[in-house]
């Protein structure tokens, strides 16, 4: 039993809680304010306690009201005296209202625990009975779904799901993500508000890049409730493959994904905290963890994308030019948190660079073409029709014939179907290679040598072995997995991983299994073209950024108008032209969402695109992973995983 022996915020919350008919009714004290009486009612969706007139003394007292809404509840628990012969009871309730800040109009979650003091009886068993009843209620009502309340923000999109006893969360951790500080947000931040909870858990810090796809590939789902990641955005990435890459995808992609922000970015954790109506820019890790504890869940869109490599799964983004380039030049400055993405950005703005590249999608709708086209070309032909193409394209008047085209680029749009001014060619144009930044050309001076500086793919891992986190009593586990299980107050070491025996048994594991995989019909082969009720868009971009969650980072408002589930990309496009003062106003704009009124932003809403790079070499980037660089496809999969979304 908890000790009761804390501190305690009595403060009055005026959050309001619904007239609903009285399910409890009785009268308890409130540790701190022992000499009060409060009269304590319980409806369906919250508590209401009135303090009576007088004090236990007899003297006159002012009323007070304290208003507990469910909703902003994570959990109830009886506690035990300090002293062996405290004939009372407790209860605890513990909460977390939105309060608005001190001068301003912004509000956060702030802790409030309440607790109850029950002093009706002579007898200890006589009122932890009362106590025991009032925790079953509170617990029961926490669980009950409640459509005004729970769906008050998604739209009836979130699914109540209560947690079966025998099921735990697995969390996994990198801690090496961003600034190295995951293990200590799950020690100082996580384990506290989730024993506030009935959530059971257990923990896995990974020791090498894939190490948590691994893990979701060979896991018994039967066991696991949920999945979360503290983490950058890495992980959840991991995760998501490694349940896309089981015989029974289907059934494991229905596994919740849980996010808390243990990285640099964090872009999936404020799309989740967006989503559920929580502040991105004030407290991400409380929020993140109140969202967390409330376990609902909603489903989510991600994306089939096929690289050069193979195909991969995605729940984020996928971006090409300065945008990857930021996110992964600026790995080195990872020490320093988010701030890293701003200096990467200031580097990269003062050695701008421009791809030649070929997008070509399906839209959601029909497609205007913006009327406005990039200055770097002087000739434009919209929405003409060529054969079987529909092809929209921006080329200069002058480029130098091009070398064949290198591995796992496809020419998606046969050149002679591509219009240049009005007539048909079949030359693409030359690199454009930023000569301040510093790679080296072979001595044909043909093509650019493949030293341009990068990350290595498995940089968000260090790939040294990590110890299992010790607690105090220096518990440590020499399993497959290093982990420590946290139910309550104690430390299991047992941890349900297969024996080397079972191994073929479990589903995943079995080197002859082939998963099917799920079908892509929009997408062709990617050294194929595209269908022919695509559009094509030939030209020289600063960037080109696909998105299905609504941010990139805490500020980085991407997309305003995603949903978890609308079954839409947000392709955007931003074309070369644009000054170096006018990019930096547009990232700079990212952070309300104002870019997308830029006249150098172009905002497509589609069900499936394709990039085909035409200069070499370059970054792509997807969920904020590095993959190989060359031509990259994707498609939309509505609803297809799960989120833990309030």
């Amino acid at each position: 039993m908890a000790d009761v022996t804390q501190s305690h915020d009595v403060a009055i919350v005026t959050s309001s809680v619904e007239a609903c008919p009285s399910v409890l009714e009785d009268d308890f004290g409130i540790l701190g304010q022992a000499s009060v009486v409060f009269q304590t009612t319980m409806i369906a969706t919250g508590l209401q306690c009135k303090s009576q007139l007088k004090t236990t003394s007899g003297k006159a007292a002012k009323q007070q009201t304290i208003e507990i809404a469910f909703k902003d509840v994570i959990g109830c628990h009886c506690l035990k005296g300090t002293k062996e012969d405290d004939e009372y009871a407790y209860f605890c309730v513990y909460s977390y209202p939105s309060l608005k800040k001190t001068f301003s109009k912004k509000t956060s979650r702030k802790r409030r625990d309440y607790t109850f003091v029950v002093k009706k009886f002579p007898t200890h068993e006589e009122n932890k009975a009362v106590a025991d009843k009032w925790q079953r209620e509170i617990a029961r009502c926490l669980k009950v779904k409640d459509d005004d309340i729970r769906n008050e923000v998604s739209g009836g999109d979130v699914v109540d799901t209560a947690v079966p006893p025998e099921k735990r969360l697995l969390i996994l951790i990198n801690p090496f993500s961003g600034p190295g500080k995951a293990l200590q947000i799950y020690q100082k931040h996580v384990v506290p508000i989730l024993a506030e909870t009935d959530l059971q858990f257990s923990m896995v810090v990974t020791e090498h890049a894939g190490h948590a796809k691994e893990i979701a590939q060979k896991l018994d789902l039967s066991n696991w409730y949920g999945i979360v990641s503290v983490s950058g955005d890495g992980l959840t990435y991991e995760v998501l493959n490694g349940l896309m890459s089981r015989p029974d995808w289907d059934k494991a992609i229905q596994t919740p994904l849980g996010v808390i922000p243990g990285g640099s970015g964090n872009a999936m954790c404020c799309s989740v905290n967006y989503a559920s109506g929580e502040p991105v820019m004030e407290n991400l890790l409380l929020h993140s963890m109140f969202v967390l504890a409330k376990h609902k869940c909603r489903p989510m869109d991600i994306c089939a994308v096929d690289t050069v490599a193979g195909r991969v799964y995605s729940c984020l983004s996928i971006s090409w030019g300065i945008i990857s380039d930021i996110d992964l030049e600026s790995e080195r400055f990872r020490r320093i948190g988010n701030a890293r993405f701003t200096l990467g950005a200031a580097v990269r703005i003062a050695g701008l660079r421009t791809y030649r590249g070929r997008v070509s999608f399906l839209p959601v709708g029909p497609y205007h073409p913006p009327a406005q086209r990039s200055q770097s070309a002087t000739g434009v032909t919209d929405g003409e029709v060529y054969g079987t193409y529909r092809v929209i394209t921006t080329q200069p008047t002058s480029f130098q014939e091009s070398q064949s085209l290198p591995e796992g680029l496809s020419s998606a749009v046969p050149a002679e179907k591509i219009l240049v001014n009005g007539e048909s060619s079949t030359e693409l144009c030359e690199d454009h290679v930023d000569e301040s930044f510093p790679v080296d050309r072979h001595e044909d001076g043909d093509h650019v040598d493949s030293t341009f500086p990068v990350v290595r793919q498995d940089s968000n891992h260090v790939e040294s072995t990590v110890p299992a986190v010790q607690q105090e009593d220096d518990n440590r586990v020499d399993s497959t997995f290093h982990v420590v299980k946290q139910d309550g107050d104690h430390v299991d070491s047992t941890f349900p991983v297969v024996r080397q025996e079972d191994q073929d048994n479990v589903p995943g594991n079995n080197s002859e299994a082939e998963s099917k995989g799920i079908e892509t019909p929009l997408l062709a082969p990617l050294t194929d073209p595209v269908p022919d009720d695509w559009y094509t868009l030939e030209d020289n971009f600063v960037t080109i950024c696909a998105v299905y969650q609504t941010h990139l980072g805490p500020d980085v408002f991407m997309a305003p108008d995603a949903s978890f589930n609308d079954a839409i990309i947000h392709l955007f496009l931003v074309r070369a032209g644009i000054s170096r003062l006018d990019l930096l106003g547009l990232l700079s704009s990212m952070e309300n969402g104002s870019h997308r009124e830029s006249p150098w932003v172009e905002e497509i809403k589609v069900k499936a695109f394709r990039i085909e790079p035409l200069t070499f070499p370059g970054t792509l980037m997807v969920d904020g992973e590095h993959v190989e660089y060359g031509a990259v496809q994707a498609q939309i999969l509505p609803s297809l995983a799960q989120v833990m979304s309030k």
